[in-house]
């Protein structure tokens, strides 16, 4: 190679008459590029990514990566350089579909503040002055580091960046409460704020809904206490509602400081808590029907102006989330329709499979029941009357099972329940439940019980106990069989 003398001058010479952080990382990798004939890649860290800021060569790093990726991540996390003679050997995995051979990934930082970029150079083979590099890029990382200080240091992501990286991430959310939790982290890391709450109230109150009209669904806090949320958290209805009503009137930041000039009806329970600031934002959850009105409310103790568009992102955000949040709940409903019987709402063979294959052998019990009389019902009083004893049956069952156990339907006039049970006694008990529950609706059921035993395949246990039930409908005398 040039001399490292020559490289690192025309570097520091270029990195000089840079007005830009963009432009010196992008100086920086032109003039290694020019020196080596190698790919050269400057990444820059932003909150839990590394940006790919500029590069050359055949191959180009992701355009982000995770602050743990790769080689990079450890430079990122060690501070020091480095160096691979053949990454082909050192990390066969990243390097398995590449013709990288000898690499040098070195930090960009000033003096001895924090990290905050990596610039990686990798060669098609193995370099015989690769220490040579090593001091190069070492020293290149560090007057990039400096030219970065000067500059402001590393460019921030602008609010559509951000509101698109975390739109990304909402929309991996498994479930509600993740989506939640995902969405109120967002609202404070683009807020600087301490802390997030998300109020969700229920519109329309139906009879079959057991749980509190409002709630307190997801929190996040980034630093310290969680006294603010905790607060929250604990109000009174009356007074988490009203704060609903205060964020779907306001859409703004309101700052203890001035209270003089601001409407801070409704707030009131979050300045007796010591809130100084707090940005409200709401969305009504549901278009056609508004089952959900949710309300946002980002919290600090200390009293501040965020930056004028803040809310106005928070309320993009929370508007991605309802959306997300709705379309997450279309498919689980599809799938609770694909997965159950529409007349009882019980669910059906496919997820029993499923609840059979993680059961517990010696701690799971199987009861198969049937209806003895659902074919006199039928011919005497037609089909609906038959309808009509399914779901009495379906219902008197559930009612006699326990919180863990789930009964399925699973043919015309059979029911399934699985059990977690600690012995034959207590699968017992549960089934003879069964049977005297359905007796006091006026019905009559078979029942067949069967607990697993070690080592034996679930579909077997479901053999034996459906062997059972029949046994028990032959003779009239009894109503539930123990399996042999």
């Amino acid at each position: 190679m040039t001399t490292v003398t020559e490289l690192i001058d025309e570097t520091d010479e270029a990195l000089r008459a840079c007005d830009s952080v963009h432009r010196a990382c992008n100086a920086v990798a032109a003039a290694v590029s020019a020196h080596s004939a190698a790919s050269v890649d400057v990444l820059l860290a932003n909150a839990n990514h590394l940006y790919l800021v500029a590069c050359s060569g055949v191959w180009h790093a992701p355009r982000a990566a995770r602050v743990n990726y790769g080689i990079a991540g450890r430079v990122l996390a060690t501070g020091h350089t480095v160096s691979l003679r053949d990454a082909s050997i050192d990390y066969p995995d990243l390097y398995a579909d590449r013709s990288a051979r000898s690499v040098v990934s070195a930090p960009v930082r000033h003096g001895h503040m924090p990290t905050n970029g990596v610039v990686t150079v990798e060669f098609d083979g193995v370099q015989s002055d690769h220490d040579d590099w090593e001091a190069a890029l070492t020293k290149i990382g560090a007057l990039l580091g400096k030219r970065i200080h000067q500059l402001g240091g590393p460019s921030k992501e602008s609010a559509p960046q951000w509101l698109l990286r975390h739109t990304l991430n909402i929309a991996a959310a498994d479930d509600p409460g993740e989506l939640a939790t995902r969405t109120c982290r967002a609202a404070v890391e683009l807020s600087g704020l301490r802390c997030a709450a998300l109020l969700v109230r229920r519109v329309n109150v139906s009879a079959q809904w057991s749980g509190p009209p409002l709630i307190v669904m997801a929190d996040y806090c980034a630093t310290g206490s969680r006294r603010l949320v905790d607060a929250v958290s604990a109000l009174p209805q009356p007074s988490l509602s009203r704060l609903v009503d205060a964020a779907c009137r306001h859409q703004a930041a309101h700052s203890r400081a001035n209270l003089n000039v601001l409407d801070a009806r409704g707030f009131e329970p979050l300045i007796d808590a010591g809130v100084g600031t707090v940005i409200a934002a709401s969305v009504h959850m549901g278009t056609e029907r508004l089952d959900f009105e949710a309300a946002m409310l980002v919290m600090d103790e200390i009293a501040f102006q965020p930056p004028p568009d803040t809310a106005f992102v928070l309320e993009l955000l929370m508007t991605n989330a309802a959306v997300f949040y709705e379309r997450m709940s279309r498919q689980q409903k599809l799938q609770t329709m694909a997965e159950s019987d529409p007349l009882t709402g019980l669910r059906h063979r496919g997820p029993l499979a499923g609840r059979l294959a993680s059961s517990i052998p010696s701690r799971t019990a199987v009861v198969a029941a049937d209806i003895d009389n659902l074919k006199v019902i039928n011919d005497m009083w037609g089909h609906d009357a038959g309808d009509r004893a399914l779901t009495e049956v379906a219902d008197a069952i559930r009612k006699a099972l326990r919180g863990s156990d789930e009964v399925f339907r699973v043919g015309g006039d059979e029911f399934i329940a699985v059990l977690d049970v600690p012995d034959h006694e207590e699968a017992v008990r549960v089934a003879e439940r069964m049977a005297a529950s359905v007796a006091d609706r006026g019905h009559r059921i078979s029942v067949g019980v069967a607990v697993r035993s070690p080592d034996e395949p679930p579909e077997i246990t479901l053999r034996r106990a459906d062997d059972a039930m029949y046994a028990a409908k032959r003779d009239k005398t009894i109503s539930v069989t123990v399996a042999s």
